[in-house]
């Protein structure tokens, strides 16, 4: 590997090329400031060597090897927009809910289907709302415990749910497209200036959102949100991993998804405390808001920076994180050490010609985000057919989620991040053979139930293993848009998991949770053929990837 170093602690310019070979080895910073305008560098600049070099991983250690309560408030304040992520990914189930026992006869029509019932007990249902030709504020109204739904002002419900599936999918619709345009500017722009901007565009749409006043619009409003939800959080995501140690990385990635179970549970209180949909809407704009603020403050990634050869910015950027952090450190003395790599969009596209294990790596890893995010999103919009409590339903599983991620460490530490995700995919497959059994546990709580948390738990410990698990894999110089392509193939999997769900009420629960079993034996088969990233350092180019097992 061709390796250039450069020594930064002297500023004067080298003048002819004899003093150039006296001072081998030593690149001055003015050149490389020379060199930050995108210009090629030479065969004689990566020859040059350093004495006394680091690498930015091993920086990156010595600043924050040691975890700290300021190093772990710098994740959770950075990374605080992830407690809207979920909130923002399921405002429409709680803006939207609505329960077909909850409703009242208000014509003489319906008042003689219900006089007319055998069963006055089971006439409240879904089956008499949506087969008796009963039409919304006519014949019925909903009670719905009080609350408004945009369900039951738009009349999404019935022969509606279709709609409001697509209602719920197109957030993941959105967060395709905004990974596809995000992909090629987190690593030509920065992850900084496009997360804050994807940030904004999520904050500006989902205000507008809670005014919508029909369907359509809040479709495009959704689409636009989920534009700007998932790039900035794939963004802030990347761009905190990038200044975590390899030994704390799966630590920083429990402490932030954590804050996507949190928010999940979250906006489950608010959905149950707060009765008028719009409101719910202005309350998560304003959680976003206040995880958006903390990015303004938050260095530029340092191996950003390397890759566009900006060296006297990396270090400024290190020097700013380890004052952040408590552990101040001054990088005037420090010799960076990085490979020098040519890079815009339409190299990086080549790259994955060129080198076919960077190409290979990143489909199965797409693969792999899709299936689980598809399992996952099933089960998250589709609680409410298998749990008898709404609320209730919706609870447990925000608490099994923030759950999930912590069963991560202790997989980890005992068998490893490749074994550790085959070993949550196992659980998964034989949680779902189980809920196929049709027994009631007591009158609130079924095995279907049970079994279905836990296969959604180890699912979703094995979604977040996969996003670190891609970030250790892929080089710096890729990683920005490995991470946009995989999230894409994932924003598929969670578009079709609101249509899903409705397996539930077209077939049987056994053919349905068979089908999930297969694709967790799918998932395993496709993580045996990676590699293991468990204790290695993250590669910062393409080239690299050959030179690992």
């Amino acid at each position: 590997m061709t390796v250039l170093a450069l020594n930064t602690k002297s500023e004067e310019k080298v003048e002819n090329a004899s003093s150039k070979k006296e001072s081998i080895g030593v690149v001055i910073e003015n050149e490389v400031a020379e060199k930050d305008h995108h210009e090629k560098f030479t065969e004689e600049d990566q020859e040059k060597v350093t004495i006394g070099q680091k690498t930015i991983e091993e920086v990156v250690n010595e600043i924050a090897g040691k975890p700290t309560i300021w190093s772990i408030l710098f994740v959770i304040v950075a990374m605080s927009y992830g407690f809207s992520v979920d909130s923002l990914t399921y405002l429409t189930v709680f803006a939207g809910t609505l329960s077909y026992e909850k409703w009242e006869c208000v014509s003489t029509l319906c008042t003689k289907l219900l006089n007319n019932s055998t069963d006055k007990t089971d006439f409240y249902t879904r089956n008499t709302l949506c087969n008796s030709n009963l039409k919304l504020n006519e014949d019925f109204i909903f009670t719905n415990d009080g609350r408004t739904s945009l369900a039951v002002d738009w009349g999404l419900f019935c022969d509606g749910e279709p709609k409001m599936s697509f209602l719920s999918s197109s957030i993941f619709a959105g967060a395709y497209v905004g990974f596809l345009v995000a992909s090629p500017l987190f690593d030509t722009l920065g992850r900084k200036k496009v997360t804050i901007g994807a940030a904004i565009l999520t904050l500006i749409t989902t205000i507008a959102a809670g005014f919508s006043q029909n369907y359509y619009l809040m479709v495009v409003l959704r689409f636009l949100c989920g534009v700007g939800k998932n790039a900035c959080w794939m963004g802030i995501y990347c761009w905190i991993l990038e200044f975590t140690p390899a030994r704390m990385r799966i630590f920083m990635t429990i402490l932030a998804y954590t804050s996507h179970g949190t928010g999940f549970l979250l906006v489950d209180m608010i959905g149950y405390y707060v009765k008028d949909w719009r409101h719910i809407f202005f309350i998560i704009s304003t959680v976003t808001f206040l995880g958006t603020v903390p990015m303004f403050f938050v260095p530029e990634s340092p191996r950003f920076f390397l890759s566009k050869n900006k060296l006297s910015k990396a270090k400024a950027s290190l020097e700013r994180f380890s004052r952040y952090i408590g552990s101040p450190k001054s990088m005037a003395e420090v010799n960076l050490v990085f490979t020098p790599h040519k890079q815009n969009w339409l190299k990086q596209i080549k790259d994955f010609y060129v080198y076919p294990k960077l190409g290979i790596q990143t489909m199965l890893l797409a693969i792999v985000w899709m299936l689980t995010c598809a399992l996952s999103y099933t089960f998250n919009f589709g609680w409410s057919k298998i749990s008898k409590d709404f609320y209730m339903g919706y609870a447990f599983a925000a608490v099994g989620t923030i759950l999930s991620y912590y069963l991560i460490i202790p997989v980890n530490i005992l068998l490893g991040k490749k074994r550790g995700m085959i070993c949550f995919l196992v659980i998964s497959g034989f949680s779902y053979c189980i809920a196929m059994i049709d027994y009631n546990i007591s009158l609130d709580f079924t095995i279907e139930h049970l079994a279905s948390l836990v296969g959604f738990m180890t699912i979703t410990s094995t979604y977040a293993m996969t996003n670190q698990y891609t970030g250790e894999l892929t080089p710096t110089s890729h990683r920005g848009m490995v991470f946009c392509i995989c999230g894409s193939f994932g924003r598929i999997g969670s578009f079709l998991g609101p249509y899903i769900q409705l397996l539930f009420t077209i077939l049987d629960k056994r053919i349905t949770f068979g089908i999930f079993t297969v694709v967790t034996i799918i998932c395993g088969i496709i993580i045996t053929f990676t590699r293991d990233p468990t204790g290695k350092d993250m590669p910062e180019t393409p080239a690299e990837l050959g030179k690992v097992k």
